[in-house]
């Protein structure tokens, strides 16, 4: 599908993930995306003037959204260029990615940066005049929690989608949903072995200020639940008669994420190790039945595949957000993925979910796990709202 976009080895960098209502709360996401940004430019020798142009993805409103893209650019030091906003729910990461890659393929940029970011805390409360209401009563909407839990068409609340799901593919139990849990939370310890070696090869630490003469450097993910056998089997199912406990899901949070999409030759200029060649091949997209969100990750797994003349058999690497345990139960079942290849080091499920980073983060992660084991292809897939999902196939040389 793609030819002409690659990435360069390490041009890509996530902030810390930050369990919402912890140290991000209150920063604006735009000024934190950029702030990072620019600190990652610091430790890559990168100059900003360098982009010509930039897609920026995000979900949740913060003050002066209205200004988004632009306003990222001049913070992050290039107020010469701006570009499209992405806002695709939980699929914005991978959207963005190929909106970047969809842009140097045709030729309109050649050097694209790609911020992903939220602030899943204090998001906006909206309301709207009504004059027709009681006493001009107002139409108000919490922005996060109100559509998390009711799809204005499905008109189901998300984990029931995955209920849904796990009931129509066969039947997931408890016990399974627990174990896939457990197995989640041990991956993504592998990411902490050596001193987290692994996410510090990627991971941007993030000072921020929280008073007049204080400031915090924020280095690691925040808000992480320990995730056991013992803990899990307690918890009685979030919908009743359920699989899902509030044990294997995930949790609201906050972040950055973002990577660099450009040229063959650029990118092997801007890569510190000249032999390593990160190619963005294909992407894929579904949108499943009503209210059976879980299921589109499969056929936008699949077209991402066919596009790139894959198959499962020839991947090194998949990497899922998974809002859900049933999610990579029903994915692993339907497209016979390897528990060996099955997100290493870490996925959302357990780092946490800011919406907008998520997927550009997990394919950060990717792209590192497939260096690190000597290249290969990669797959990065997730469900996002309205029963839909998006996919990315990656190959590292």
């Amino acid at each position: 599908m793609f030819q002409k976009s690659f990435i360069p080895y390490k041009g890509y960098w996530s902030s810390p993930f930050s369990r919402w209502q912890m140290s991000f709360q209150n920063i604006n996401a735009i000024e934190l995306a950029a702030a990072s940004a620019r600190k990652f430019f610091e430790v890559r020798g990168y100059n900003p003037a360098l982009f010509d142009g930039c897609v920026l993805g995000m979900t949740i409103g913060q003050p002066a959204w209205f200004y988004a893209n632009p306003w990222f650019c001049a913070l992050m030091g290039n107020d010469r260029i701006s570009g499209p906003t992405v806002s695709q729910a939980c699929a914005t990461g991978a959207t963005s990615i190929y909106t970047a890659a969809a842009g140097v393929e045709a030729e309109m940029y050649q050097n694209v940066l790609v911020a992903t970011t939220d602030r899943c805390s204090n998001g906006p409360h909206s309301v709207w005049p009504n004059p027709n209401g009681p006493g001009g009563q107002v139409i108000s909407e919490n922005w996060l929690m109100d559509n998390f839990n009711r799809d204005p068409y499905a008109r189901q609340a998300m984990v029931q989608t995955a209920e849904n799901v796990a009931a129509k593919c066969g039947g997931v139990t408890k016990e399974e949903s627990d174990a896939m849990a457990v197995r989640r939370y041990e991956q993504y310890l592998m990411s902490l072995a050596n001193d987290r070696e692994f996410q510090k090869g990627y991971m941007i630490p993030v000072e921020i200020q929280i008073s007049k003469k204080k400031t915090l450097l924020v280095e690691t993910d925040e808000g992480i639940s320990a995730c056991t056998p013992e803990g899990l089997a307690p918890l009685k199912p979030v919908i009743p008669g359920g699989c899902i406990s509030f044990g294997a899901q995930t949790h609201p949070a906050d972040g950055n994420a973002g990577l660099i999409v450009t040229t063959r030759e650029k990118a092997r200029e801007l890569s510190p190790d000249k032999s390593v060649t990160i190619q963005i091949l294909s992407y894929g997209y579904n949108r499943a039945e009503k209210a059976h969100m879980a299921a589109a990750v499969t056929p936008a797994s699949e077209m991402a595949l066919q596009r790139a003349g894959l198959e499962v058999k020839d991947l090194a690497a998949v990497k899922t957000h998974n809002p859900f345990s049933v999610n990579d139960v029903v994915m692993g079942r339907l497209m016979k993925i390897p528990d060996a290849i099955f997100n290493n080091y870490g996925s959302s499920m357990v780092f946490g979910h800011p919406q907008g980073p998520t997927g550009t983060r997990c394919t950060v992660e990717l792209i590192e796990e497939l260096v690190k084991i000597g290249g290969g292809y990669g797959l990065f897939a997730g469900c996002a709202a309205g029963d839909t999902a998006a996919a990315l196939v990656i190959k590292v040389s």
